[in-house]
C-alpha cells in the first residue's frame, strides 16, 4: 500500500488543494453554492484521478456513485443484491428530507458542468420562453424515474443512460480525463527540447501516453446534445429529464428547510422568477413548487428588496403550488414502459453477443474483466459508469458498442489487441461500486480465467508460411503455448493448452502479424462466479496457471530428430539468439540467483 505521506505529490492533490482554496476565495468574494460546487467538482475529479494510483485505489474513489440514492434503489432491484457500501446513499437521502433538492444545486458534478455551458449559452434576454409548453414537459422525469424503477422489478439496469452521476463520471473517464492527459503530453513536447539543452534528462525522455477509448466521438456527440439543451432553457437536463433530481424532488416535498417571502417587503417585480434556474417560482414570487426548487438560493441573493429567504425556521413559508402529481396512470405507465424497454433489450438477444444466448452461438470476441460475475448477473449489476475504464492500467479495458446488443451497451470489455491485461493488477474489481467486477486479490485474479487463446492457422507465420516464429511462446507468463511437428512443416507449430491458459492476452498483444493477430482470445472456458474462490475452483477444473521452472520445450526440433539430453538443443545446432552451443560447451557464470 502506498504510503500516505508519498501519496500527497500526485497532481490530484494539489489540483484538490487548488479547488479548495479557490472556493474559500469564491466563498469570500461571490456566494455560498459557488464555493460548495468548485469544492464538489474538486473532489470529484480528484477521486477519480486517483482511481488507478499506483495500481492500488487507497482513496474512496467511487464516493460519489456509492452517494447516489437513484443507483442504490435500482442496483438493489435489478441485482438482487444489497452492496452495503450503497448505504452511504442513506447519507443523500436523509439531506433530501430535510433541504429538498440541495444536491442538484450545491454538489451535483453534472449541475455544475451545465451552470458553466449555460453561462455560455444561454438564450439572448429579448428571446421569451413559452413557460406553458416547458411545463408539459417536466413529468418525463418521473416517468424515466418509474421506467427505471420498473425495469430494474424485471432484472434489467438503465441508470447508464440517465443517471446523472453514471453519466458524469463515464464523461470524465472517457473524454475529460484523456484529453487532459493529450494536453499535458502536448505541453511536455514543447518542454521536452528545454529539458534535453539543460540536462535534465528526466524531462527529456518523459513520455505520456494518452488513454484511447472506443466511440470517443460518438461520446462527445451525447456530451455536446446535453449541453446545447441549455439553450432551450437553463438546466434543461434539471428541470426536465433527470431522474435523480425528481427521486430527491419528491422525498423533499415536505422538507422543513423552506422559501419564506415577507410579503411586506416584496414589490412583485418577478425578479426571483425570472432568474430561478429550474423554474419553480410562479406567481410574481409569491408561489413555487417545492419539488422543482433546488435550492440554489439566486432568489435569496438577487432579491433588491431583501423579501426572500430560506430557513428552518417558524415563519411563514411561501405558498406553494402543487408539484406534478403521480397518479396511477402515470405510475403504471411508467413501469409498464420499464418493463416494455426491459424486454426490448432481452428481444435484442438475438443479436449474437447477447449474454443469453448459448456460448457457442454468442460473439466469439467479447471478453469481459477477470472477476466478472455470470454475464446475467454482470449485465444487471453494471452500471455502465466508467470507473473501471479509467482505472485500467494498460486501457485494455473499452466501452462496449452494440457487440453484446443494447442490453450490454457501454459494458467494459478487453480489447486484447489494444494491450494485454496485466497479471500484477486487480485495480478494476478495486473500483467497481456495484459488484459487477469482484475485488480479488492477485493470485484469486490470476485464476479468474477469462478465456482461451486460439491459433487462427491462415494468419500463423509457422502455419501458413512454415517460419520461425516464438513471440506468442516468448510472451506467455504461464507456458501455455507448446510446439508440435508434422509432415508438412520444418518449423515447430504453435499450439496453446487451454488448461494452462488464462486468456491474459499477452500473446494476441505482442502478436507480430499486422491487423488481426494471428492468436486470438477468445470467451471459452471463462471462468465467472458470484461468490467462491477462483484459486479453488480452477484446481478443481485441473487449470494451471503456475509457470514451470527450467522448463525448455524443444522448439528447434525437426521432424525425426532426438531431443538433446536435459532439454538443451543438440550439440552445433543454432539457438533462437543466433549462438553456438557445444555439448561440451562450460556454460557462462551467472550471478547469484540467476538460474539457467
Amino acid at each position: 500500500m502506498t504510503p500516505v505521506s508519498e501519496s500527497w505529490f500526485h497532481p490530484a492533490f494539489v489540483l484538490l488543494v487548488a479547488g479548495l482554496l479557490l472556493s474559500l476565495l469564491v466563498w469570500r468574494r461571490s456566494s455560498g453554492r459557488r464555493a460548495w460546487q468548485v469544492a464538489s467538482m474538486s473532489l470529484f475529479i480528484c477521486l477519480l484521478w486517483l482511481a488507478a494510483f499506483n495500481g492500488r485505489p487507497t482513496w474512496p474513489v467511487d464516493l460519489y456513485l456509492a452517494s447516489d440514492p437513484l443507483l442504490a434503489a435500482v442496483h438493489t432491484l435489478a441485482g438482487r443484491v444489497l452492496v452495503p457500501l450503497l448505504l452511504l446513499s442513506l447519507l443523500f437521502v436523509v439531506l433530501a428530507l430535510l433541504m429538498g433538492r440541495i444536491f442538484c444545486s450545491h454538489l451535483c458534478p453534472l449541475g455544475v458542468l451545465l451552470d458553466v455551458s449555460d453561462h455560455f449559452l444561454a438564450r439572448p434576454q429579448r428571446v421569451k420562453e413559452n413557460r406553458g409548453a416547458y411545463r408539459r414537459v417536466r413529468p418525463v422525469k418521473l416517468v424515466l424515474l418509474l421506467v427505471l424503477v420498473g425495469a430494474a422489478l424485471f432484472g434489467f439496469d438503465l441508470l447508464g443512460f440517465v443517471d446523472p452521476l453514471v453519466i458524469m463520471t463515464r464523461f470524465t473517464a472517457t473524454l475529460f480525463y484523456p484529453a487532459l492527459v493529450a494536453l499535458a503530453d502536448a505541453s511536455l513536447q514543447v518542454l521536452r527540447p528545454l529539458g534535453a539543452s539543460l540536462g535534465w534528462l528526466d524531462l527529456a525522455y518523459l513520455e505520456i501516453i494518452s488513454p484511447t477509448f472506443d466511440g470517443a466521438l460518438l461520446m462527445l456527440g451525447l456530451l455536446l446534445v446535453l449541453l446545447l439543451l441549455g439553450r432551450l432553457q437553463p438546466r434543461f437536463w434539471c428541470r426536465h429529464l433527470c431522474p435523480l433530481g425528481g427521486l430527491l424532488g419528491l422525498l423533499g416535498r415536505r422538507a422543513p428547510y423552506r422559501r419564506r417571502v415577507d410579503s411586506d417587503k416584496c414589490n412583485a417585480c418577478n425578479r426571483c422568477v425570472r432568474l430561478c434556474p429550474t423554474g419553480a417560482i410562479h406567481l410574481e414570487g409569491k408561489l413555487y413548487d417545492r419539488s422543482e426548487c433546488i435550492t440554489c438560493l439566486n432568489c435569496v441573493r438577487e432579491c433588491p428588496e431583501g423579501a426572500v429567504s430560506f430557513s428552518f425556521g417558524a415563519r411563514r413559508p411561501a405558498q406553494e403550488q402543487p408539484g406534478v402529481a403521480a397518479g396511477r396512470r402515470l405510475v403504471l405507465g411508467g413501469l409498464l414502459g420499464g418493463a416494455a424497454a426491459g424486454l426490448a433489450m432481452r428481444i435484442d438477444g438475438l443479436h449474437p453477443g447477447h449474454a443469453f444466448l448459448p456460448l457457442p452461438h454468442r460473439h466469439g470476441r467479447l471478453i469481459r474483466p477477470p472477476g466478472a460475475v455470470p454475464e446475467p448477473e454482470f449485465l444487471a449489476r453494471c452500471t455502465r459508469c466508467g470507473e473501471c475504464l479509467r482505472a485500467c492500467l494498460t486501457n485494455t479495458l473499452q466501452p462496449d458498442w452494440y457487440r453484446a446488443g443494447l442490453e450490454g451497451l457501454w459494458a467494459p470489455h478487453l480489447a486484447l489487441r489494444h494491450a494485454a491485461c496485466e497479471q500484477t493488477c486487480n485495480v478494476c474489481g478495486q473500483v467497481c461500486p456495484t459488484g459487477a467486477i469482484r475485488p480479488l486479490t492477485p493470485i484469486e485474479k490470476q485464476h479468474a480465467k477469462i478465456g482461451t487463446a486460439v491459433i487462427v492457422r491462415d494468419r500463423c507465420l509457422p502455419w501458413s508460411q512454415d517460419r520461425r516464429c516464438l513471440i506468442c511462446d516468448e510472451q506467455c507468463p504461464y507456458n501455455a503455448i507448446v510446439f508440435r511437428h508434422d509432415a508438412q512443416h520444418h518449423v515447430g507449430l504453435p499450439v496453446v493448452n487451454p488448461n494452462r491458459c488464462n486468456g491474459c492476452g499477452q500473446c494476441e498483444d505482442k502478436c507480430p502479424v499486422l491487423g488481426e493477430a494471428a492468436i486470438i482470445v477468445v470467451p471459452q472456458g471463462e471462468l465467472r462466479l458470484s461468490s467462491g474462490s477462483y484459486v479453488a475452483e480452477a484446481r478443481a477444473l485441473g487449470l494451471v496457471f503456475e509457470a514451470e521452472k527450467g522448463e525448455f520445450q524443444d522448439q528447434f526440433r525437426l521432424e525425426g530428430e532426438e531431443a538433446a539430453p536435459g532439454g538443451r538443443p543438440p550439440a552445433g545446432q543454432q539457438q533462437p539468439g543466433g549462438k553456438q552451443h557445444a555439448a561440451d560447451q562450460e556454460l557462462p557464470r551467472l550471478p547469484p540467483g540467476i538460474e539457467p
